[in-house]
């Protein structure tokens, strides 16, 4: 006779996890237990949280991924929500999703959590979005819009796309790298009528996080003249994952000069 399936019981625990994979698509071990404690998590938040997602998985719930972890030298499961959870939970599905793109769907997740935090902080409104995003025009890797409820309602908004673009200024066609093809394209859509029938809007910001300070010289540099618009704001990983908050984003048009951060869109 087959052993019996011990009973699956859905706890508090349980359900935070899957609302955490569905706001932020994602997860690490290390990133689920940090979120559920509020706090940098020790060996006990960590055996939770691993305990939590491997009887998810077992459930169907998650489906994982085995990645290498740079910052560790070690490997881990990255964990996202199956097709079935995510029709109950919302958010993106993780199944069968590549392998190779992982540092990628990591990245907008560690910018999206100190994101939501500097919002809660602030007591701003944040709405996120990061599935079905793609126009004719533009395919980014998330869209959000900051609200500032004590402002007057014709400035209390501000929109955004982000792009995390781990690659250097390089793949030259027609003498331009891919990556300011790809920001022209924003260029091109700013404050048009094409862009407010796409998006409910006119004008917008666009994040670039770039993997190290010197590529984001680069791209700024490479984007003087043209592109020297404060539409573009562009960054770090690391400036992101630290201080979201501070004065971390460089703009084309003040390269050399003048840093700007969230609360100064206010």
């Amino acid at each position: 006779m087959p052993a019996r399936r011990p009973t699956f019981h859905f706890t508090a625990a349980k359900s935070r996890t899957l609302e955490l994979l569905a706001e932020f698509f994602c997860l690490r071990v290390h990133d689920v237990a940090k979120l559920l404690r509020s706090r940098e998590p020790d060996e006990n938040d960590l055996r939770t949280a691993r305990r939590t997602l491997h009887l998810l998985w077992k459930e169907g719930a998650l489906h994982r991924i085995l990645y290498l972890d740079l910052s560790t030298e070690g490997v881990c499961h990255v964990y996202g929500l199956t097709d079935r959870a995510a029709k109950e939970y919302g958010g993106k599905t993780f199944d069968d999703h590549a392998e190779r793109t992982l540092d990628h769907e990591l990245e907008i997740s560690y910018f999206h959590i100190p994101l939501k935090h500097l919002c809660q902080k602030c007591g701003w409104t944040l709405y996120w979005q990061q599935a079905d995003l793609k126009t004719k025009a533009i395919h980014p890797d998330a869209y959000f819009a900051i609200t500032d409820p004590t402002k007057s309602e014709d400035r209390n908004t501000h929109h955004f796309f982000l792009e995390v673009e781990r690659s250097k200024v390089s793949n030259y066609r027609d003498g331009e790298p891919s990556i300011i093809r790809k920001l022209e394209k924003y260029y091109s859509l700013f404050d048009t009528p094409q862009c407010e029938k796409d998006w409910g809007v006119r004008q917008f910001r666009v994040i670039v996080v770039q993997r190290t300070n010197e590529r984001r010289r680069n791209l700024c540099n490479a984007m003087q003249g043209r592109y020297g618009h404060r539409m573009f704001w562009i960054t770090t990983e690391a400036l992101c994952s630290a201080e979201i908050g501070g004065e971390i984003f460089l703009t084309p048009k003040d390269a050399q000069a003048k840093s700007y951060s969230f609360p100064s869109i206010f």
